[in-house]
């Protein structure tokens, strides 16, 4: 499945060869400049009808540049070949096809690595270069580098060369840096709100229960001490459990690995210190997503569990992923409890973490659905445009 950068870079290239095959036919009415040869009507006609019909082919079969295959690189290659030696058999530096020629560079820089449309741009401008010094004392089509503008145009097509082999991975790179750094920006506000809603909360109502503990032991009711004790070794524990999965929920964000995978690792880790079951429904085909979209799905099934450990009572939870062509959902569902949805906005302890779910369904352009019924459970039903989280 093509990504919609691919698309659109495909779209791109295919417009731009049309465009240069277009301009080759027109280049090919106008007689050169005195001094260089003409190519004979009569080939210069089947040059231009064998690369239509190689355009149309190129155009309209589509590969799979994203599996970086043996075979695509080798078409790439081939295709690279190809243009470099129509252009030398058309007069070089003085060919109808310079412009055409670019397209393979092109394509290595939209859907390649940096390196292999570089090495293509020199391999380009050093054959031409070698093809102007050498050839021209054999082929009368091939004049001396320093005959006309052959330095001139020499010049300007490498610099073209260069050029488009290195833009689109600087633009790119500046586009992924700045989306990291909002990324980096807004989770540290939503941790700093995190930690205000939960540990914050948590240890000032622990100080409120030393005081009370202090109050018993001062009028000698040791039965409420023990009480108060008692609560506050529960809200300690529950705290250092958020604390710990806290940690593990960055921690699974670093490893860089698909959301299906990390969100996997993470439902047996929970499985495993929490003993409520957690099944993972997904379909084969999942679309690769980008990063901060990935992050945030991945961080609204953690919280998601982790409110279903602290507060559901719950003994399983099914996690369902299902993808159509406008649209992605993520279904969290719990046979819990359940809650009043007319207490939640003023229920800040224990439900802020449902908030959080919406602001992070809102920074992907969708939505989020939350549902639930006392003693039956809760839903949360996540829904955002495909276009807006595939890659």
């Amino acid at each position: 499945m093509q990504t919609k950068y691919e698309r659109q870079s495909y779209q791109f290239l295919s417009a731009y060869r049309f465009v240069s095959y277009a301009l080759a036919v027109m280049f090919a009415q106008i007689p050169p400049p005195a001094g260089i040869p003409e190519i004979p009507e009569e080939q210069l006609y089947i040059i231009l009808g064998a690369l239509g019909v190689y355009t149309l082919l190129r155009v309209f079969s589509p590969l799979r540049w994203q599996e970086r295959s043996l075979t695509t690189y080798t078409i790439l290659f081939g295709d690279f070949v190809l243009c470099l030696a129509l252009v030398i058999a058309t007069s070089g530096l003085n060919s109808h096809f310079l412009l055409y020629s670019l397209t393979p560079i092109m394509t290595a820089a939209l859907l390649f690595e940096e390196k292999v449309a570089l090495m293509l741009a020199a391999v380009a401008t050093l054959a031409l270069s070698a093809t102007h010094l050498f050839l021209g004392n054999f082929n009368d089509q091939i004049t001396y580098i320093m005959q006309g503008r052959n330095l001139t145009t020499l010049i300007i097509y490498s610099l073209f060369c260069f050029v488009i082999a290195q833009v689109p991975y600087r633009i790119n790179l500046n586009i992924r840096r700045r989306i990291e750094r909002d990324a980096i920006i807004e989770e540290r506000r939503r941790i700093g709100r995190e930690i205000h809603d939960g540990v914050a909360q948590s240890i000032s109502y622990l100080n409120l229960k030393t005081k009370l503990v202090r109050e018993s032991v001062s009028s000698q009711n040791t039965q409420r001490a023990m009480a108060e004790l008692d609560e506050i070794n529960k809200v300690a524990q529950n705290t250092y459990e958020d604390i710990r999965e806290a940690i593990d929920q960055l921690s699974a964000e670093t490893r860089n690995l698909p959301l299906l995978s990390t969100l996997n690792d993470h439902i047996r880790d929970f499985q495993s210190k929490n003993g409520i079951a957690v099944t993972l429904d997904a379909p084969k085909n999942f679309p690769q997503l980008s990063p901060v979209a990935e992050l945030q799905l991945l961080r609204i099934a953690q919280e998601a569990l982790t409110n279903v450990r602290r507060h559901a009572l719950a003994g399983k939870v099914e996690v369902r992923l299902t993808v159509s062509k406008q649209s992605m959902e993520m279904v969290i569902k719990d046979n819990g409890q359940g809650f009043e949805m007319a207490g939640e906005e003023e229920s800040r302890l224990g439900y802020h973490g449902l908030t959080i779910i919406k602001e992070r369904a809102e920074s992907l352009g969708g939505a989020a659905g939350i549902s639930s019924v006392l003693g039956q459970g809760t839903e949360i039903r996540i829904s955002m445009p495909i276009e807006k989280v595939r890659l």
